[in-house]
């Protein structure tokens, strides 16, 4: 019921989010088959600054599906004590 709640509320933002949730994933994947062995030195891209890639686009992603939860609620509010 999430992503319908979701569509409903919101549908750019909605496929906005998923759209870059993808393309993130894709991403991660793409960057992770290019990592080579962590000892190899020179000088650029190192393997390293691809590992600290990987966790600032893992963060963005978890970010997004943060994003998608508040999509989906129906209320703003919280719910109350009972």
């Amino acid at each position: 019921m999430g992503l319908r709640t979701a569509l409903s509320q919101s549908r750019i933002v909605t496929f906005g989010a998923i759209a870059a949730g993808i393309w993130i994933v894709l991403t991660i994947l793409t960057v992770y088959q290019r990592l080579g062995p962590l000892s190899s030195g020179g000088v650029g891209q190192t393997p390293i600054s691809g590992l600290i890639g990987l966790v600032v686009m893992g963060a963005t992603l978890a970010l997004l599906f943060v994003l998608y939860g508040e999509l989906s609620e129906e209320e703003p509010a919280p719910d109350p004590w009972e």
